[in-house]
């Protein structure tokens, strides 16, 4: 089994071929001829105190997240209790409008009973 041909699979998807003596040096540097894969998986060292901060700004975070969510609470409160405060105004502006409706409506009546009081009392002046 000296002559054969290693076809790895590329990242792009694609393959290639590898030379044999690559294979070949691999193999010898190797202590166990085993078909075990070798993987070395590295382990990224964190720092514990790194986790303690994250934890605890992850809380402070989320507290302060809280707070907010209270402001705007007490915001949105605020904001109907003026828009209920608008509200009311346009019910009295309303109001007032309706009175003052009322009032031009019959002072235009009052206007043409004096109208026709005056043509009534030219027409028997004619006479």
């Amino acid at each position: 089994m000296d002559n054969y041909e290693v076809n790895v699979l590329t990242r792009k998807g694609g393959w290639k071929k590898l030379p044999q003596e690559i294979f070949d040096n691999k193999i010898n540097s190797k202590q166990d001829n085993s078909d075990n894969l070798n993987i070395n998986v590295n382990i990224d060292d964190v720092d514990n105190s790194d986790n303690k901060n994250f934890d605890s700004n992850l809380f402070e975070n989320f507290t302060e997240i809280n707070n907010i969510i209270k402001k705007l609470k007490v915001v949105e409160k605020e904001k109907h209790s003026l828009i209920n405060q608008l509200n009311n105004l346009v019910k009295n502006f309303e109001n007032r409008k309706n009175s003052l409706d009322k009032k031009l409506t019959n002072i235009q009546k009052e206007k043409e009973m004096y109208d026709k009081a005056i043509n009534l009392i030219s027409s028997l002046k004619s006479m």
